[in-house]
């Protein structure tokens, strides 16, 4: 069935008012009629099916039918707090981790960001997050932030059980797997921290390591692009996590 993203304002009175993208998508993409059932969402844990009652220029009216909860999202709290890379590299990380069930990602600026900060990109981000969690089946929005400077991020991650912090300057392990494991990672709050392509200065690097929830470790032997990182390192923790 065809999923269409609303907002909560979309809904009154057991209506549904399509309108704008996903109105032309539904009229004169996918040319769906009256009558025929589609499936509406917005930030919620629920899922709303629905039946076509209006199709006109401008929007579609829809009734909906019955709701239920979206088996798909995510249980567990993992958030990714990401040095800024390049637009179509952070475009790429804020997809697949909305599908891997991945709750937020956090950019930040650090010594060696070859991206700058542009407040323009979130409104494209959140089309990409939207358009995964269609494809995925989840309805919980990836949150993702505005641009913290080093020294925000690094009082940002306080409010986190366990940070894992993968980094060059890392221990090396045979097993991280293993490694993860021992941390006891059954926990409510988790995050993760991944360097831009130019990676982190020394001086950052013992920065993030001073903090007392921190743990650092070496993602291996290869040397992983950046979006690569982010999304095998989020990959292991969901699986230690319970979430797959």
């Amino acid at each position: 069935m065809k999923r269409f993203y609303i907002l909560e304002s979309d809904i009154s009175n057991n209506t549904i008012t399509l309108q704008g993208e996903e109105h032309n998508h539904l009229s004169r993409v996918l040319r769906l009629k009256v009558g025929d059932e589609v499936e509406c969402f917005y930030d919620d844990s629920l899922v709303y099916v629905c039946n076509i009652k209006e199709i006109n220029k401008n929007y579609s009216k829809l009734e909906v039918l019955s709701s239920y909860e979206c088996p798909q999202n995510p249980k567990t709290n993992l958030t990714l707090f990401q040095a800024l890379p390049k637009q179509d590299k952070l475009e790429t990380v804020c997809q697949k981790l909305t599908e891997l069930g991945v709750r937020g990602v956090v950019p930040f600026t650090s010594t060696f960001c070859i991206a700058k900060e542009n407040s323009n990109k979130i409104d494209r981000l959140n089309k990409i997050i939207v358009s995964a969690c269609k494809q995925c089946g989840r309805t919980s929005l990836l949150k993702i932030e505005n641009t913290k400077s080093f020294k925000e991020m690094l009082e940002s991650l306080k409010k986190y059980e366990v940070v894992i912090f993968a980094c060059e300057f890392g221990e090396k392990t045979e097993n991280l797997l293993e490694v993860l494991t021992k941390l006891n990672m059954q926990k409510e709050r988790v995050a993760y921290i991944i360097g831009s392509e130019g990676g982190f200065s020394k001086e950052e690097a013992e920065e993030i390591k001073k903090q007392k929830n921190v743990v650092t470790i070496n993602l291996g032997k290869r040397i992983l692009r950046t979006e690569t990182a982010s999304v095998a390192l989020a990959s292991v923790l969901q699986l230690i996590l319970g979430e797959f």
